[in-house]
């Protein structure tokens, strides 16, 4: 069952709605044929205090918690996705 996390600046959501961001996500992970639809879990934080290498550029992170029943191979195949 993986757990989908974005953690991303606040302003990343003037470039991308968060329903975009997260539907990009899912259809992700979905494609990968390796997690069943109801299993798939996404959900985003949105940031307005942070600090980048003492900037305020925007950030998006994805992280991604598979939980067992995956083999370890299918863990390690990497998840791409295009966001712009």
């Amino acid at each position: 069952m993986p757990h989908f996390v974005i953690d991303c600046s606040e302003n990343i959501i003037n470039i991308k709605s968060p329903k975009e961001i997260i539907q990009k996500v899912y259809d992700t992970a979905e494609s990968t044929n390796l997690f069943d639809k109801g299993d798939i879990k996404v959900r985003i934080n949105l940031f307005k205090y942070y600090n980048i290498g003492n900037t305020e550029d925007d950030f998006i992170h994805i992280f991604a918690n598979i939980m067992e029943g995956r083999t370890t191979t299918q863990k390690k195949r990497p998840i791409r996705a295009n966001y712009y």
